[in-house]
């Protein structure tokens, strides 16, 4: 007789969204390297502050009450700023 498993699908995606934010920033950290990229202190200050967002957002989405608002919350406003730029970088020219 088989061993009952505990298939939890809300933990199977937290680990799944942790991998693929694990493999995302180590790949964009090694793209320094293979792309010999000359402002690699401007990129780190992407990087960084980018990953520590989501991993930020990944813990407060996986967390009940007001910690998942606060994740709804910051994605809206990436969103916002995200659709911002489009019509800004139109505008102007991308300059």
């Amino acid at each position: 007789m088989a061993a009952s498993q505990n298939n939890d699908p809300e933990k199977s995606l937290k680990k799944i969204m942790t991998l693929y934010g694990a493999a995302l920033f180590l790949g964009l950290a090694i793209s320094i390297f293979a792309h010999h990229i000359e402002d690699v202190s401007g990129f780190l200050t992407f990087l960084v502050p980018a990953a520590v967002l989501y991993f930020f957002v990944l813990f407060a989405y996986f967390k009940k009450g007001i910690f998942r608002k606060i994740a709804y919350g910051i994605m809206a406003v990436i969103g916002l700023i995200s659709l911002f730029m489009i019509f800004y970088l139109e505008i102007t020219g991308g300059h």
